[in-house]
């Protein structure tokens, strides 16, 4: 069909029919790619809007990450002011500990000997003798809390004592004054060895 334009008469070699089919093609897809457009378009807010609440709650999180390294470093660093003090403690330890060893360990080396042999000697008996005796010392002490009192009067009654002394050692030399005292003494002390030989019987 030929084509008609300004009175003039064009050739038509594809055909109005084909012409047509392909502007209704163009028209179609033209018409086709505005609606997609506009669909986007009308999308495109809430998609942003969405978008936003992502990166929102993403730095959100990212903001919780940098809390907890923080948290994480300020723990470090108390950690590591903690560890400095045991440090510095234990370096204290270590010299005194040291000053002690150099200090002792004459004594120690001179000793050595002395308590091997004072252990080496040491009999079973005797180590249950010096437990007894250990056992024994509360009841010691009670007897010795209450004999100090008494002791602490000693330095009254000595004048007294030293009196009591002088007065029977005039008793002694009067009655070895009595006559006949000689032989009533040696009577007495034969009288009592012979009661000691019948009791050793």
């Amino acid at each position: 069909m030929a084509l008609v334009l300004a009175g003039v008469v064009l050739p038509d070699p594809l055909g109005t029919e084909t012409v047509l089919r392909r502007g209704a093609a163009v028209a179609r897809a033209g018409a086709s790619w505005m609606f997609t457009t506009a669909e986007f378009a009308l999308t495109l807010p809430g998609r942003i809007e969405a978008l936003l609440t992502r990166i929102e709650t993403l730095m959100t999180r990212i903001d919780n990450v940098i809390d907890s390294a923080d948290a994480v470093v300020a723990h470090v660093q108390r950690t590591t002011g903690a560890a400095d003090i045991v440090v510095a403690s234990a370096s204290a330890a270590s010299h005194t500990a040291l000053e002690l060893i150099e200090l002792f360990d004459p004594i120690a080396k001179k000793s050595e000997p002395m308590a091997r042999r004072f252990v080496d000697n040491l009999s079973d008996d005797e180590v249950d003798a010096a437990i007894a005796m250990v056992d024994q010392l509360p009841g010691l002490l009670d007897h010795m809390e209450a004999l100090l009192p008494i002791l602490a009067t000693l330095d009254t009654v000595s004048p007294e004592i030293h009196e009591l002394l002088g007065v029977t050692k005039d008793v002694r030399r009067a009655v070895i004054g009595i006559p006949g005292f000689k032989f009533f003494r040696n009577r007495g002390e034969d009288k009592l060895n012979d009661e000691l030989e019948d009791e050793q019987r």
